[in-house]
């Protein structure tokens, strides 16, 4: 259109450009103006139109000029909803509308506050439009593009962290929980190590004798023999241990191997970058260091890499004399505003099939101390974990650039970091805001893996964090909360990419409930399309076919015949009614609020009492697990009132949890917050059935009878609460009873499923290439 044309048609129009300044907008939410006239969605959501902002002007979003025909009065009013406006809208909630006087031939800015129904008026000039060359977009300019929004949607979360944190703690039980914790005991798991102490809180002079790492539990026997020897059943030591995970076995890397022989993996991706050495940085790997599930999955990282065809570096720290280390060499580098020598110590694994891994471990002062990895006797922190975990990082950084190693040279500048939770946090940090700015490591990524985000490394009083970390105040920005230090904040928005240990974890991260005051920076990640979840693999030693705790090993073929066996010889040991008809159910795990110990209490009376239903009453129940002192009491009193039917183990034998998979129909997992979750996809493996509730990994890796019998794998409890795990567990118990060709269908199904490593390593090389083919995260 001519300059004139143009003209002539504005004198006869009156354009209007709507801005608002509104904070309380979410990463992937905006704000959209909807009114009474046709032009602005005759006051339906669904019309409205959306207006933008940036990293600069946020939080004022403005709209782009709207054209009416005419000169009259327009009401009208702003809403917040998803960009892809799904999901219900927020509107503004004062009473009444905006309200502006339209005058032909001139533009109006109207100007307003979410929170207010004045509204500011001012002509502005009346641009003609210039035209624009066409063009199509360069790659700069789309990484331009990329780089403005995840500013934006980072100061976005950053203007929110305040209605973030009381939103999760009006909605998640735990975020309260943790935060009422004295600040030495909010960065681990305190469920087990908390039983060190005695009732009245203080130490259990006995666990000084006690190993650190426990293997064996309790020697099962009648109760009254055990009550005339006056024995406690169950007076282990988890000094230490975080989880049961860390008392659980891992095939060797012969017995893995052994385990694939027979066992064809069709691999569902190929990888484009094989040839990119991937680095693990974590705080424990399974042998040397273990308090939970991380060290079992860093060993299996370690593992699979390499056997992938990585070049493969795991780096972690050296918390006491391993065997058969080397040194190869240290370095200097600085923290808490001083120089800091760190040394390396290397350990070469070979692998039968070709490869291997090198593991380096980081020495320091500070590291090797007479407690556990993480805490004292006391359960409490070590006060300078902060200091520990930045050098871990540090070093992790500069090992690939100067180690030597099997006469193969550096690993160079090019690789692929793997940082597991806020231990490893500061390295996608320093990534970011000290190497990249000096052009090294120009060509590598980070994925940040979160295996619990409950735990985040959060840090009060450590004085100036510039100095301390030796970052620039953006850098600061980044890893500050309120008053702290959080280094799972730091990781995420610096991480080139951000993975959950489940995919639907991954979108639980993203709320309020499973957040832990951080789900808008997760939610960043995710509208930046950097967010994803992979499930956990598990082990090779979970196989019913070589399991040696086993009476008998089975198959697919046999596994009714198998099951049978391995159910009479459980029931024997642990002194329940050897009766094969009856519905065994098991339940191995901490005993604490969060693994929804308290509902299976509600529960247990109902499902023992026999009232002719051919349900009820026809079962049997195996609780193992240690944990709440009431807890403790509660599996106790179910043994003694239910004697015969109910073995209530207060302790942990790894052995005994392999029999309960062969041995068991069905498997209780009613877990209120379980990022992954391993035990539901063992007994999958067992033909064990697991009833769990719908949360996490837990969904991922059940398929819900409500999927059809032929497709199902076990039963889902959705919402958890005591009325639904009976019906749920009414299901489960009429279809073993009354139903057993459908009952035997599923077990046929969930044994045919595939959980091993292979399998999610075909996700973790695909982020891998994700992440190398996309621009990375720039925060300068």
């Amino acid at each position: 259109m001519s300059t004139k044309g143009y003209a002539a048609k504005a004198s006869s129009s009156a354009s209007v450009m709507f801005v608002v300044k509104c904070s309380k907008t979410k990463p992937g939410e905006a704000v959209f103006v909807v009114g009474g006239h046709q032009a602005l969605g005759s006051w339906s959501p669904a019309l409205s139109l959306p207006m933008t902002t940036t990293a600069e002007s946020y939080p004022l979003w403005k709209s782009a000029p709207i054209q009416f025909q005419s000169a009259e009065a327009i009401e009208y009013k702003f809403l917040i909803q998803r960009e892809d406006r799904q999901g219900a809208a927020q509107w503004q909630d004062f009473q009444g509308n905006h309200r502006v006087s339209l005058e032909l031939g001139k533009t109006a800015e109207a100007k307003s506050d979410w929170g207010m129904a004045a509204v500011q008026v001012t002509i502005v000039a009346q641009a003609v439009p210039a035209e624009a060359p066409a063009r199509s977009e360069s790659v700069e300019d789309r990484v331009a593009a990329q780089q403005e929004k995840e500013e934006m949607l980072i100061k976005m979360a950053e203007t929110g962290v305040e209605a973030a944190t009381a939103e999760a703690a009006s909605k998640c039980p735990l975020v309260v929980q943790y935060a009422n914790r004295e600040e030495l005991r909010r960065n681990f798991s305190q469920s087990l190590i908390d039983l060190d102490l005695d009732e009245d809180g203080t130490k259990n002079e006995s666990s000084e004798q006690r190993p650190e790492v426990v293997v064996a539990s309790e020697v099962r026997e009648p109760e009254d023999v055990a009550n005339e020897k006056g024995q406690n059943r169950g007076g282990i030591s988890l000094q230490h241990v975080m989880s049961f995970s860390a008392l659980c076995e891992m095939a060797d890397d012969e017995e893995k191997a052994d385990h694939r022989k027979g066992k064809i993996y069709q691999s569902q991706y190929d990888p484009y970058n094989l040839n990119v050495p991937v680095v693990v940085v974590t705080s424990e790997v399974a042998p040397f260091s273990k308090t939970g599930g991380l060290g079992l999955v860093a060993a299996s990282y370690a593992f699979e890499f390499a056997r992938n065809g990585h070049r493969t570096m795991v780096v972690a720290p050296k918390y006491s004399h391993y065997e058969n280390l080397t040194y190869v060499g240290e370095t200097r580098v600085r923290v808490q505003d001083q120089e800091q020598c760190v040394k390396y110590w290397h350990l070469r694994k070979n692998y039968a099939e070709g490869g291997g891994t090198d593991y380096i471990f980081v020495e320091h002062p500070t590291i090797q101390r007479d407690g556990g990895p993480y805490n004292d006797k006391d359960g409490r922190e070590y006060p300078d974990n902060l200091l520990r975990f930045t050098l871990l990082s540090l070093a992790a950084m500069e090992a690939p650039l100067i180690l030597n190693l099997n006469g193969e040279g550096t690993y160079g500048d090019k690789v692929l970091f793997l940082a597991n939770d806020w231990q490893a946090g500061m390295v996608p940090v320093y990534l970011c805001g000290k190497y990249r700015k000096h052009n090294c490591y120009t060509s590598s990524r980070c994925l940040y893996v979160i295996h619990n985000l409950g735990y985040q490394g959060q840090y009060h009083n450590i004085g100036d964090p510039a100095r301390f970390f030796g970052i620039d105040h953006k850098y600061v920005g980044d890893v500050s909360m309120g008053n702290a230090v959080n280094l799972c904040k730091g990781a995420l928005i610096c991480a080139d990419r951000v993975l959950t240990v489940s995919p639907n974890y991954s979108k639980e991260v993203q709320t309020p409930e499973g957040g832990f005051n951080l789900q808008d920076f997760v939610r960043a990640k995710a509208v930046s399309l950097r967010l994803a979840g992979i499930l956990n693999g598990i082990d090779d030693c979970w196989d019913p076919m070589t399991d040696q705790n086993l009476v008998m090993n089975y198959s697919v073929e046999n596994f009714e015949a198998g099951k049978a066996k391995n159910k009479a010889a459980l029931q024997k040991q642990l002194g329940l009614n050897e009766n094969p008809h009856v519905c065994l159910i098991g339940f191995v795990g901490r005993l604490t609020w969060q693994k929804g110990v308290d509902v299976l209490a509600s529960v247990i009376s109902w499902l023992m009492q026999d009232t002719g239903n051919g349900v009820t009453g026809r079962v049997q129940l195996i609780m193992m697990g240690q944990g709440q002192p009431e807890y403790v009491g509660t599996l106790r009193w179910a043994e003694n009132s239910y004697r015969g039917n109910i073995c209530g183990y207060v302790g942990f034998d790894p052995k005994v949890e392999h029999l309960m998979m062969g041995g068991c129909d069905l498997l209780l997992m009613p877990s209120r917050y379980e990022p992954c979750g391993l035990p539901q996809m063992y007994s999958q493996v067992y033909g064990t059935l697991p009833v769990v509730h719908a949360t996490g990994g837990l969904v991922d890796s059940v398929k819900d009878i409500a999927e059809g019998v032929d497709t199902a794998t076990g039963f889902h409890v959705f919402p958890l609460s005591a009325d639904k795990l009976k019906a749920t567990l009414f299901t489960a118990v009429e279809m073993h009873q009354k139903r057993p060709a459908e009952f035997r269908r599923m077990q046929r199904t969930a044994m045919q499923a595939d959980y091993y490593w292979p399998k999610a390593m075909d996700e973790y090389e695909r982020q891998i290439d994700i992440a190398l083919y996309e621009c990375p995260t720039v925060r300068d």
